[in-house]
């Protein structure tokens, strides 16, 4: 294998952002550019009826870890997750799954899940200890759009969806250093076609497509998808203003990436300062989890119960039949004597 194979068979593309920030379309638009996608694919969903573009083994995975640590997707991670002992084994578990797509991708693999850009720190652990570089693309949306869009499908309030989308805007800029392509879901319906040369050159893709990216992109954008602009929702959190107003400015490669950074760090303190809030409810999903284990147990002895309690009416009416028979016998026992009696005379 030349320098080169090996060069493009070694890189990644991680696609990182909030959900419902655009990310389905920008992996969907990926693929048409030629990026090596899964095969076993989350299907269409009423939310999402083109497909989430979600490989289905790492999401089941990512589900799995944060129950292991403790985690819900509306939150933050816990404190010192990336060194609890529970991770380990999930390690392992990422590197055979990257191995697996490398070795089946004609050009480089890409994925995406929502959950990236807080478990990166992992991943990227992982990438290096294999020398895999990772791409980083960034997706970002109208942030009252994405905002009304996580409440209405995590069922929370709109302050706390505005919560959500900062942590996860940060954990996405942060854990990946401010090293990604930043790109605009409203771009793809203004500027399509210089968006997606932008994206080709950034990722290394610009090497294997071979056509016209018009023609390669005919279908996808679809006028309906363009719902901002019907969003009335208005942002309230001056810290989620902040970011936003900042990621405005920023386009494909080349921004101020040093602005950026400082504003998604402050947020971040100021995240930090109302860790109560989070710690709180992993407080409460622990109990909850807690009591729902309980409950299992509690179901299953019921269970238990009613089986032994079912043996016990069995036993009882075995025993009530053999009193029959023994009764039967002893009558005819009797009969049997009473002839053998009279046979005598």
């Amino acid at each position: 294998m030349t320098e080169f194979m090996q060069a493009k068979s070694r890189q990644v593309i991680v696609v990182l952002g909030t959900g419902r920030s655009g990310t389905s379309l920008l992996m969907q638009i990926l693929g048409r550019l030629g990026m090596g996608l899964s095969a076993n694919m989350i299907g269409p969903h009423h939310e999402n009826p083109d497909g989430f573009f979600e490989d289905a083994d790492v999401l089941a995975l990512h589900k799995q870890l944060l129950v292991e640590i403790g985690a819900k997707p509306i939150l933050p991670l816990p404190d010192g997750w990336r060194q609890s002992p529970a991770v380990e084994p999930y390690r392992a578990r990422i590197r055979s799954l990257v191995e697996g797509h490398l070795s089946e991708s004609k050009t480089i693999w890409g994925v995406k899940d929502p959950r990236l850009s807080s478990l990166l720190p992992l991943w990227i652990d992982v990438l290096k200890s294999m020398w895999v570089v990772p791409i980083f693309v960034l997706a970002v949306r109208e942030v009252g759009a994405v905002v009304r869009s996580i409440a209405e499908q995590a069922n929370i309030s709109q302050e706390m969806a505005e919560l959500v989308w900062l942590f996860r805007t940060c954990d996405a800029l942060l854990n990946s250093a401010g090293n990604c392509h930043i790109v605009h879901y409203e771009d793809w319906f203004t500027d399509m076609e210089a968006t997606a040369s932008a994206l080709l050159s950034h990722t290394g893709l610009d090497r294997h497509f071979e056509g016209d990216v018009m023609a390669a992109l005919d279908g996808v954008i679809k006028p309906r998808l363009n719902r901002s602009i019907h969003e009335e929702y208005k942002v309230a959190n001056p810290y989620v203003l902040r970011l936003d107003e900042v990621m405005k400015g920023c386009r494909g490669s080349d921004f101020d990436r040093e602005r950026l950074m400082l504003v998604a760090k402050a947020c971040r303190l100021k995240l930090d300062g109302f860790k109560g809030w989070y710690l709180l409810a992993h407080q409460a999903n622990k109990t909850l989890a807690e009591t729902q284990a309980r409950l299992r147990a509690a179901n299953a002895a019921a269970a238990r119960v009613k089986e032994l309690e079912a043996r016990i009416r069995e036993l009882e009416e075995e025993k009530l039949q053999s009193g029959q028979l023994v009764v039967q016998v002893q009558k005819l026992q009797r009969q049997l004597d009473q002839f053998l009696a009279l046979g005598a005379m």
